[in-house]
């Protein structure tokens, strides 16, 4: 049997079917870093044939034909017939056939080629979605969403292994408002976490044989002693073994009754505390209310009583003034005064007298009614 290379490799995959693979369409694909292809270039994987058995390379995908593969999955994603209940080869069967329908290019496209480049797509969009948001949570006052897309690209650069730029920021603006865009990513979040899970999981699992080996020799030799006294006493009869699983039952259940009583006290101790610092905090809260209107009505009174002196100093200065000028009139020297201005001046001493005289008799008579009224109370 002649093992010619990849011919021979060809052969054992293909199992004599014409470019057939068994298995084939029921094989997963992980999404992960590791497992991703290079953004920049697509290797379309055509089946060989039984003449040349040959693998060729296809043309780098277009910016135009990954807004199609990105349009294409939302429309089988968004099925409002099949929905979620849709087998591999049916969806990518459905991609194909948007892509085929709606592509601007001329280059041909398989549907195993659109679904790696699809994967590609949605591990560097992904990624750069988690720039995105990583720039959102700092917020920073004045930045626009320029500003944070500039600063989510810078991000993405930084974080990458080689250091490459986002390239794909159409099939961003085609997913980042969908819905099923944002359910992928939280299916993708949990597959990571339980990606690292596993991995810690396996890396706690490894044992270190070398620092096994290095125990004491007397210890041993005491295991060894101890094991062989244990093997020569008699072992218990099936009465006391019944007995002790049902006393050693007994004991770990009101063992684990005790554990979740105390819990369960301790938890309502700090219930109770909680909410007898959430009492009191709106105690002071209210006490410090009831201080400020307190001190703002005080300072209210206050002012209450300033305006009112002012009042009162204004009007006795106004009768002061009014005073003056009616005592300068009453006082006023006559002589050298033609006939009007001294009948002006009579004028003037008649009407202060009069009105001086009427108030004068109006708290009189305010007495008089008072003296009445005394009078009248006493009798």
């Amino acid at each position: 049997m002649e093992m010619d290379g990849e011919g021979f490799l060809s052969g054992i995959l293909l199992n004599g079917q014409d470019g057939h693979v068994d298995g084939l369409d029921d094989l997963t694909i992980p999404i992960s870093p590791d497992s991703q292809t290079s953004p920049d270039v697509e290797v379309e994987v055509v089946p060989p044939s039984r003449a040349n058995k040959v693998t060729r390379r296809s043309k780098n995908f277009h910016f135009l034909e990954d807004e199609v593969v990105c349009s294409g999955w939302l429309n089988a994603s968004k099925d409002p017939i099949h929905g979620a209940n849709q087998n591999r080869n049916t969806f990518w069967g459905k991609v194909h056939a948007f892509f085929e329908k709606n592509k601007k290019t001329e280059t041909v496209r398989t549907e195993s080629s659109i679904m790696h480049r699809w994967l590609t797509i949605q591990h560097q969009v992904s990624k750069f979605c988690s720039c995105y948001e990583a720039i959102k949570r700092r917020h920073q006052s004045g930045h626009t969403v320029t500003d944070m897309i500039s600063e989510a690209l810078k991000l993405y650069t930084e974080q990458d292994k080689d250091k490459k730029k986002f390239s794909l920021m159409p099939c961003w603006n085609i997913l980042k408002g969908e819905d099923k865009w944002a359910a992928k990513m939280v299916e993708i979040a949990e597959l990571e976490k339980l990606e690292k899970c596993k991995k810690k999981q396996k890396a706690a699992k490894v044992s270190r044989p070398r620092d096994e080996e290095g125990t004491n020799t007397e210890q041993a030799v005491t295991d060894v002693v101890g094991q062989e006294t244990q093997a020569r006493k008699r072992s218990d009869g099936i009465k006391k073994v019944k007995e002790n699983h049902r006393c050693g039952g007994a004991e770990a259940c009101m063992e684990a009754l005790d554990k979740m009583w105390a819990k369960k006290e301790e938890s309502d101790k700090e219930k109770e505390k909680a909410k007898q610092e959430r009492f009191m905090a709106a105690l002071d809260v209210d006490k410090e209310a009831l201080a400020l209107e307190k001190i703002r009505a005080d300072a209210d009174l206050k002012r209450a009583d300033a305006e009112q002196k002012r009042a009162e100093a204004e009007q006795k200065r106004a009768e002061a003034e009014l005073l003056k000028q009616e005592k300068d009139i009453m006082l006023a020297d006559n002589n050298g005064l033609n006939p009007a201005q001294l009948q002006w001046l009579q004028m003037m001493q008649k009407d202060i007298v009069a009105k001086r005289l009427s108030k004068f008799y109006s708290v009189s008579s305010n007495k008089v009614a008072v003296i009445l009224v005394l009078y009248q109370m006493n009798i």
